[in-house]
């Protein structure tokens, strides 16, 4: 990687393809720039966002470890009371939420529609609350799984 540059998980290369692809540029005129085959570029791409996932599913982890509130939202849960017991668990754990009831409902909008259909939780999830105030969403199954792992004191 170029020096003054971030430590990242994507390559030189990826990080090239994307901003190319970002630019409205195709695979073919990719290849025809780096010297390479479109097949070769379909793959570094590829594997770039593989490697992003991969890093969002690793902040996700972080976040529900570091997390002091962690709200299950369960099934049959109106969406738009979810600002209120968001609102109501960070008054409790004394945390300032950096949204208003309209940024969260469309944080929820973006981030949990596979949970929801015609305004209702049709599968329980978790939003974690950071000390910072930013919220994330993630599987309830997903949460569980990190409560129950034993926990060292370090």
């Amino acid at each position: 990687m170029k020096s003054g540059t971030m430590e990242s998980f994507l390559t030189e290369i990826q990080i090239n393809v994307l901003n190319l692809r970002k630019r409205g540029h195709t695979q073919d005129e990719i290849a025809n720039i780096m010297g390479t085959s479109r097949a070769n570029i379909s793959m570094i791409e590829k594997r770039a966002r593989e490697n992003i996932e991969k890093a969002r599913n690793t902040l996700s982890i972080y976040n529900d470890i570091i997390a002091p509130s962690k709200i299950k939202i369960d099934k049959g849960t109106d969406v738009f009371s979810i600002p209120k017991i968001i609102f109501s668990k960070s008054d409790q754990e004394e945390i300032h939420v950096n949204y208003s009831s309209l940024q969260i409902m469309e944080f929820v909008n973006q981030n949990a529609q596979r949970y929801i259909k015609n305004r209702m939780v049709v599968e329980p999830f978790v939003v974690t609350i950071l000390q910072n105030g930013d919220i994330f969403v993630h599987d309830y199954e997903e949460s569980e799984e990190n409560e129950k792992m034993p926990k060292k004191e370090i």
